[in-house]
Parts: C-alpha cells; structure tokens; sequence
C-alpha cells in the first residue's frame, strides 16, 4: 500500500510539471477574424470567403496570411497550441493584410481578437 501512494505521489509530481512547462511555453493561438471590402478581385483571391452584405471574411495569423492550420505558429505545435517549431508568426496582423494584398483595394470593416 506504501508503495502505491508513493507511486501516485510521483506520478502527480510529474504530471505537474509537465504542465508548468506547458504554461511558460509560448502559445501561438491567438488569431484576427477580419472582414473586409476589396475594390478589385474577389474573396477567394486572398483566401477568404463571401460575408454578405459586408463584403468577405478570413481568419488571420500576425504576418498577416490567412490561417491554414489550427494554431499561428510557424511549424508544428503540441495539441495546446504551444512550443512550436519556430515560435509564433509576428507581423502587424490587418495592416500586414492590407499590405500583402495592396492591389485589390482591401478596405477593413472590422476587426476581432480571437485568442483561442
């Protein structure tokens, strides 16, 4: 019985700290969801996609790229959206959009921090 409470014990220690490493890891789960007008082109050019009657909508990263995957880092992160490969993507998140995306005419209608 000794030896089975002290098995848990070490175990709890463990998972523990496992999580606190979690928690100092830095996270790239934050992302923008922006909706927008363009004067030229369509949603579908900057990957978005058609938000009637405000114009189109995509989800970005803080470089400004529509989000592909699950998290904003630049290689692959745990299942919490942390220690990524990399770290996180940086950038000036909508104005890095209108940016990249200068010769369709992008006009931000709003913008919302989506942390996940």
């Amino acid at each position: 019985m000794a030896f089975s409470v002290v098995s848990s014990l070490l175990l709890v220690g463990i998972c523990s700290l496992a999580c606190v490493q979690v928690t100092r890891a830095e996270c790239c789960t934050s992302r923008e969801l922006l909706e927008f007008k363009m004067d030229r082109g369509d949603c579908e050019a900057v990957r978005a996609i058609e938000n009637y009657p405000h114009g189109c909508e995509v989800t970005i990263c803080a470089d400004g790229v529509a989000q592909l995957g699950t998290y904003c880092g630049q290689g692959p992160c745990n299942i919490f959206g942390c220690n990524c490969d990399g770290g996180c993507l940086t950038g000036d998140w909508s104005q890095d959009f209108v940016r990249r995306n200068r010769h369709y005419g992008i006009q931000i209608i709003k913008v919302t921090r989506m942390p996940l």
